[in-house]
């Protein structure tokens, strides 16, 4: 006999029931499956990071690099140094032994200076592990650039740069100084810099396979709106496999032509790549004349602003300030990346605050000073035996002294214009200036310390130089001749009109210290701890991750487990509704 239909509701209402608590139970499984999941592979990323911190790109030491190499191949690399041409090395790293690296000279501005000048083949190298073996990294890091830095007498221009973007909590590639050694012998005290490539990306962003273009120069990387065809901007150089479609001409029309950037940009992360390049007043960046060295990297359709190239920050092309709401050479229109963001009250509230914070802490004077020279103490006797330096010990030692003055006339007259006690813009007309110049009161050229006998190339980058801001000794604060931009007296220390004197010197030099540098601590060389602008750069979406993978496969078994539990539920239903009992 079949179940009266009254009697049949109570065993339903039983078997919901069971199989809600079994959906609810299976959703918890997968979310503590993939919790953990994400736990671990989140611990598995921090120890790579920590292993490539400690052992590839340490801070509080200097490792050896050293090249083999063929020593007519290594001549004639150096010979034809323009050419860039790869040759292979075996490369000791840090200990590490690879065979069949690349090993090439490499540069834009600089390597054409050391072509030029007649006593030096200290030219920057970069290191290629998968160049012939494709699936050879150090650590997961395919290239490497070994920086001569040229034009820095103080060596650490690069360094605490890169430094205060880890700060700022921008995407900054691995750093560190490094010996290199050519076929046993001593080359040369450089900086190793990290390559922005799928390491990188994959550790800042949780992917790579977003469209990554470099700002070089030529026309369109200024990022100012053409027309729709991406052959236009050849001033943007794709360095991805894919552009991802129109994505770039999509960011570059809502920049130029639209209103919500937020749509294409992170604009957070490029007000904090505006406010590095002006706190350090690097302006052979996007600011400068050059429109160079940055990184675009899209990522789900939201581009990103990537810091890269820092020797001639700190004033390196002799400018001393700029105005921070007109950072440019040239008008701020030209650069619709600041004139459209700053054209946003909050955007603007924003940048001010990240300047503040950077102005206040990493580089308020006392700070900033005592990190100078923890620097000095770890790296003297290194640039003291470096065998191709463009420098000599006594301008080296002038070079730190001069990077710590500088910072606190740049301190200064950046507080002050935060304080609105001078001016902040000019009109539209930028902070104008070519490759010299002095900045709104500033003492230009105190750091333009170029290699005796270099020269620079003329701003327009057709190839042909100029004796620009030679250095003549440790005691030359002229910064030397400038481009044919460039204004002011024999000091490129001519003001913009609305511009004030910098009269008050050094008198905050003694504030802003209880949120420095003594807080991020760690030994010699400094620590990775906390203190700082912010959480770490490049978060991740929803299922974007380096874990999204394994929590995808923790949801589907736990999918999987509650259809076969519905399949066994309906089936024990119709088994018992049908079922005939015995009398």
């Amino acid at each position: 006999m079949k179940l009266k239909p009254k009697s049949r509701w109570p065993l339903i209402a039983c078997l919901c029931a069971a199989l809600l608590t079994a959906g609810i139970s299976g959703s918890i499984v997968a979310q503590t499956s993939g919790s953990s999941a994400s736990k671990a592979g989140s611990s598995s990323a921090s120890a790579q990071t920590a292993a490539l911190d400690s052992e590839v790109f340490p801070k509080d030491k200097v490792v050896d690099v050293k090249i083999t190499i063929n020593e007519d191949d290594f001549q004639n690399m150096l010979d034809n140094a323009s050419a860039e041409e790869m040759k292979t090395a075996s490369v000791d790293y840090n200990g590490e032994h690879f065979d069949n690296v690349g090993i090439r000279t490499k540069g834009n501005l600089t390597l054409r200076s050391v072509v030029n000048m007649d006593d030096s083949d200290r030219y920057s190298f970069k290191l290629s592990f998968d160049e012939y073996v494709s699936s050879q990294t150090l650590r997961g890091i395919s290239k490497i650039n070994l920086n001569n830095n040229y034009s820095d007498a103080s060596y650490m221009r690069e360094f605490l740069t890169y430094e205060l973007a880890e700060e700022m909590g921008l995407p900054t590639p691995k750093y560190s100084f490094v010996n290199v050694y050519v076929n046993g012998k001593l080359w040369g005290f450089y900086l190793a810099v990290e390559q922005i490539g799928d390491a990188y990306l994959e550790r800042n962003f949780g992917n790579s396979y977003g469209a990554l273009y470099k700002g070089e120069n030529g026309n369109g990387s200024d990022l100012k709106w053409i027309d729709d065809s991406l052959s236009s901007y050849s001033g943007l150089v794709q360095k991805s496999k894919s552009s991802n479609k129109k994505v770039l001409i999509d960011m570059l029309d809502e920049l130029n032509n639209g209103t919500d950037y937020a749509k294409v940009l992170n604009v957070e992360e490029a007000l904090k790549y505006i406010a590095l390049n002006v706190v350090t007043v690097n302006t052979d960046s996007y600011l400068g004349g050059n429109k160079q060295n940055y990184y675009l990297y899209e990522n789900n359709g939201i581009f990103s602003v990537l810091p890269w190239d820092y020797n001639m920050a700190f004033g390196g092309l002799g400018r001393s300030s700029l105005l921070i709401d007109e950072p440019t050479q040239g008008a701020v229109a030209e650069r619709p990346l600041i004139a459209k963001l700053l054209g946003v009250d909050e955007y603007k509230q924003m940048y001010h605050d990240i300047i503040q914070k950077a102005v206040q802490g990493y580089l308020a004077p006392d700070t900033f000073k005592a990190r100078v020279q923890q620097v000095d103490a770890m790296i003297s006797a290194y640039v003291k035996q470096d065998p191709s330096s463009f420098y000599t010990y006594e301008q080296y030692e002038s070079g730190v002294e001069q990077l710590i003055s500088t910072n606190t006339s740049q301190v200064d007259n950046i507080s002050q214009q935060l304080a609105g006690t001078i001016a902040s813009s000019n009109d539209g007309n930028g902070s104008g200036g070519g490759f010299g110049g002095g900045g709104p009161g500033g003492q230009g050229g105190m750091n333009g310390q170029m290699p005796e006998g270099a020269g620079f190339p003329a701003e327009g980058g057709k190839g042909n130089t100029v004796a620009a801001m030679a250095f003549n000794g440790p005691d030359n604060a002229q910064g030397g001749q400038q481009g044919p931009q460039a204004q002011g007296n024999a000091q490129g220390n001519q003001e913009s009109p609305q511009a004030q004197g910098n009269a008050q010197g050094n008198q905050q030099q003694g504030q802003g210290n209880g949120q420095g540098w003594q807080n991020r601590q760690g030994g010699p060389g400094g620590g990775q701890g906390g203190g700082g602008f912010g959480g770490p750069p490049g978060g991740q979406g929803p299922g974007q991750g380096p874990n999204s993978a394994a929590t995808q496969g923790n949801t589907s078994e736990a999918v999987a487990t509650g259809v076969s539990i519905i399949v066994l539920g309906l089936a024990c239903l119709f088994v018992t509704l049908y079922k005939r009992k015995r009398i």
